[in-house]
């Protein structure tokens, strides 16, 4: 799968940008507050439908506009595919397939599944859970068909759950309605999360070999304390219900899961530096396309943000080569010269725009 070309008006600074895209690197070269990371922001929101650094369109729409635009040809086995989103500060907002109105927003994410390398990338390794779980569930979404569903009937479980227990004082365990779909979609989600773990770590071992990492690391899949068996789930619940009754919420379960980052047995986030945080959280996201690729034969899109940042040479040199090798297209912004950027892996098939105030061009 890649992006063949790309279409932002009215996003930030960005007045109007029509770039044809390399399937390989593409490189955006330019200052600091040029546009580059604005147009990186752009293919982020035609995926996901929404914007990485802000929740808020008024502050996407370009001052004195009305509304922002972002459309893209997406190509995947030979068949292509018109993509388009358009985002109004104040009226409504649209999206659209090939020209028809789509109101699943993840059929875009589908078509264009993408990773992101972003300055706070670390933080999948330093902050808390969630941003973890929130990576176990867009690779889950990516490579098991049914986990879209089943974490859906989780959430829907979990509200209609903590209704009742707030309504239902000195009811017994037994009686709870909601116990059965918890742990139906819970124990599904905390299986299919452990094999995605257990598939990523295998494949990170070898992903930071390839960068030339010393960081001898562990992946596992804490499930909350829930367990990955009906059994184990039935009873985990039955355990809590004293305090899930008195808190009115469910205390355990998928929800409440990590994905621990081990470094030589401890937790990543108390022994490593912050460039040793991104290397492994750049070695994570290169694994989950890896597994992407192996799982389903697709190669994501890679956003990367100040590439090569908080990296020595060594160890740019090293990524860089492992991106080229993974074959996946990669939209990827710099402030370096692109040949010291790439080392001795060479720039000669690199497709690179320089971006200034906005404008792109092709170099």
């Amino acid at each position: 799968m890649h992006l063949t070309n790309l279409h932002v008006a009215r996003f930030r600074n960005i007045v109007s940008a029509d770039l044809t895209l390399a399937p390989g690197i593409n490189l955006l070269v330019g200052e600091n507050g040029a546009g580059k990371t604005a147009l990186l922001e752009a293919i982020f929101m035609l995926s996901r439908g929404r914007s990485f650094r802000s929740s808020q369109t008024n502050l996407l729409v370009q001052r004195g506009t009305e509304d922002l635009v972002v459309r893209g040809n997406v190509v995947q086995g030979g068949q292509a595919q018109v993509l388009a989103r358009q985002k109004s500060a104040t009226g409504p907002n649209y999206a659209r397939i090939d020209g028809e109105n789509v109101s699943l927003q993840s059929k875009f994410a589908e078509l264009l599944p993408l990773q992101t390398l972003l300055p706070g990338v670390s933080d999948l390794v330093l902050d808390g859970p969630g941003i973890r779980r929130e990576f176990m569930d867009w690779g889950l979404f990516h490579v098991e068909q049914r986990y879209l569903s089943a974490a859906r009937r989780y959430r829907r479980a979990l509200s209609q759950r903590a209704a009742w227990l707030k309504t239902s004082p000195g009811q017994p365990f037994q009686s709870d309605p909601w116990v059965g779909a918890l742990v139906d979609a819970g124990v599904s989600i905390a299986q299919w999360r452990e094999a995605f773990v257990a598939q990523l770590n295998g494949i990170l071992k070898e992903t930071l070999g390839a960068l030339d990492s010393s960081l001898v690391c562990d992946l596992a899949y804490a499930g909350g304390q829930f367990g990955v068996s009906e059994d184990q789930a039935l009873a985990s619940l039955e355990a809590v219900f004293e305090k899930d009754r008195r808190f009115g919420t469910t205390q355990i379960g998928p929800h409440r899961a990590d994905m621990e980052i081990r470094v030589e047995g401890v937790a990543a986030k108390n022994v490593v530096s912050r460039g040793q945080a991104k290397l492994l959280a750049s070695a994570l996201v290169l694994s989950y396309a890896t597994v992407l690729i192996q799982k389903t034969g697709r190669r994501p899109l890679l956003l990367l943000d100040d590439l090569g940042a908080e990296l020595d040479q060594e160890h740019r040199a090293g990524f860089f080569a492992q991106l080229r090798g993974m074959g996946c297209q990669v939209i990827a912004t710099t402030t370096e010269a692109p040949a010291h950027l790439a080392g001795s892996v060479g720039i000669e098939d690199l497709q690179v725009f320089h971006v200034e105030q906005g404008r792109f061009t092709q170099q």
